[in-house]
């Protein structure tokens, strides 16, 4: 006969191990998604001087790509995204917040706007309120089979680039 604690304890290591397994492709959801967020101003202000100077935002840009094709996740938008003295809006040589929160918003736009509105690089929204694709989208003939065609029609519009 086994004891209370022993039958509470299993019961805890149980519920343990079952949430854990719940969770776990939550954590990876939320790990790929913070992939997908642009960079925060204090991630680009090197020496905390409350700018972006042009060194700072070139070297941040760079180690940042290199980090996400070294993962295997190069940055599709990348060819797209504005220089500096795009971003400069005043001139002055160094990027405030605002300038640079007003490039980022606007490249994410553009990237949504060129994607169909699907959102910007894997998966077509990772949680940026995007509407995924239903198994009827890619249906298209409503056989109840999405065939070798449909798929690479889907592929075509949305992902015009692979």
């Amino acid at each position: 006969m086994k004891s209370p604690e022993k039958s509470a304890f299993e019961t805890i290591l149980i519920i343990a191990v079952v949430l854990a397994i719940v969770m776990l492709p939550l954590a990876a959801r939320a790990e790929s998604g913070a992939m997908h967020q642009p960079p925060s101003f204090s991630e680009f202000d090197a020496n905390g001087d409350g700018f972006i100077s042009e060194e700072e935002f070139n070297a941040f840009r760079a180690q940042r790509m290199a980090a996400k094709a070294a993962a295997g996740k190069p940055m599709k938008g990348a060819k797209s995204m504005p220089d500096f003295q795009d971003i400069d809006t005043n001139g002055d040589g160094k990027l405030t917040e605002a300038e640079l929160v007003a490039a980022q918003q606007a490249h994410q736009a553009k990237m949504r706007a060129a994607h169909g509105g699907q959102g910007m690089g894997h998966g077509m929204g990772h949680g940026m309120g995007m509407k995924l694709p239903g198994f009827s989208d890619l249906d298209t003939n409503g056989d109840g089979c999405i065939d070798a065609e449909e798929f690479a029609a889907h592929q075509a519009k949305y992902h015009p680039q692979n």
